[in-house]
């Protein structure tokens, strides 16, 4: 079945476009912005965290390798990013493929929130 035409752009209104989803595929690859979310996302049948940020109008997208995952955290939300590829280390395999691991270089700017603490929600902490 056809796709229907998209809304007509009328004054005062702005598309929002898709957030381009950055692949990771070639060292040097650069991004900016500020994290908007972390989220998880199927892919193949599997859940798999994704990063969300914006830089002005631009709203772009990635998945958490394992490198990424161990460096930013749903703390960092509303925090300054500039992330580089730096490619892969063959000294570090794993995967089901045993793939070498993707590294990359990580600055942030900003204030971490606190993480959160303490153990699972039991019927004692509800209040009704």
């Amino acid at each position: 079945m056809p796709l229907e035409k998209a809304l007509t752009q009328e004054e005062g209104w702005k598309d929002i476009p898709a957030p381009e989803l950055i692949k990771w595929d070639k060292p040097g690859q650069q991004i900016a912005g500020v994290l908007l979310s972390v989220g998880r996302v199927k892919i193949e049948n599997k859940s798999v965290e994704q990063f969300t940020f914006t830089l002005g109008e631009k709203t772009f997208k990635c998945l958490a390798t394992y490198d990424l995952r161990q460096k930013i955290t749903a703390a960092h939300v509303g925090c300054q990013f500039r992330i580089k590829y730096l490619g892969e280390d063959e000294n570090i395999k794993g995967g089901p493929n045993n793939q070498p691991m993707k590294m990359f270089s990580v600055h942030f700017k900003g204030t971490p929130s606190a993480p959160v603490t303490g153990g699972p929600i039991t019927d004692d902490d509800i209040p009704f």
